[in-house]
C-alpha cells in the first residue's frame, strides 16, 4: 500500500498559501483532501513543530512559516515521523544465502536511493508546487 503522507502534507501546505490571508479550517483542507479533519489537525501539528507553519491572527488563520519559495518538499518530508522511503525485510532466511545476503544488499542501494531522492527534493520549492498548481488551474478553466 502506498503511503500519502508527503503528498497530503504538500496539500496543507498547499491549501493554506493558496488561500493565503483568508480563514481555513481543518475541515475544508479534509475535504480537499478527502480525508479526516483530525488528520489534517495532526499534518499542521507536525508542520508547526517543524517551522514550516505558524499560526496566524485567530484560531483559523493560518500562515507559512516561511516564505513558500524557501521551503523545500526536502523539508517537508523532513517533518514526516517516518522517512524512509523503502524499508527491507530484515526477518529472511540467514541459511538461505539470498536470505542471508540480502538485507545488507538492498540497505546499500536503498540508501543511495534516499540521498538521491533527499537531493532532489531540496531542489524543488513549494513556491514551484503553487506555480504548477496555478497554471492546472488556468489550463483547466480553458477547457
Amino acid at each position: 500500500m502506498a503511503n500519502t503522507q508527503l503528498s497530503d502534507t504538500i496539500h496543507v501546505l498547499a491549501y493554506i498559501s493558496y488561500f493565503s490571508g483568508q480563514k481555513i479550517t481543518s475541515q475544508e483542507m479534509a475535504s480537499s483532501i478527502q480525508t479526516s479533519a483530525s488528520l489534517v489537525r495532526k499534518i499542521m501539528a507536525s508542520l508547526k513543530q517543524a517551522g514550516l507553519l505558524k499560526q496566524g491572527h485567530g484560531t483559523t488563520n493560518l500562515a507559512l512559516a516561511r516564505d513558500a519559495a524557501e521551503i523545500t518538499v526536502r523539508d517537508i518530508y523532513r517533518s514526516l515521523p517516518q522517512q524512509e522511503l523503502f524499508h527491507v525485510d530484515q526477518k529472511t532466511s540467514s541459511t538461505c544465502p539470498v536470505g542471508a545476503a540480502i538485507p545488507p544488499v538492498l540497505d546499500h542501494y536503498y540508501m543511495e536511493i534516499q540521498a538521491a531522492a533527499e537531493a532532489k527534493m531540496a531542489r524543488i520549492s513549494l513556491q514551484d508546487i503553487m506555480n504548477d498548481i496555478d497554471l492546472q488551474a488556468q489550463l483547466t478553466e480553458k477547457l
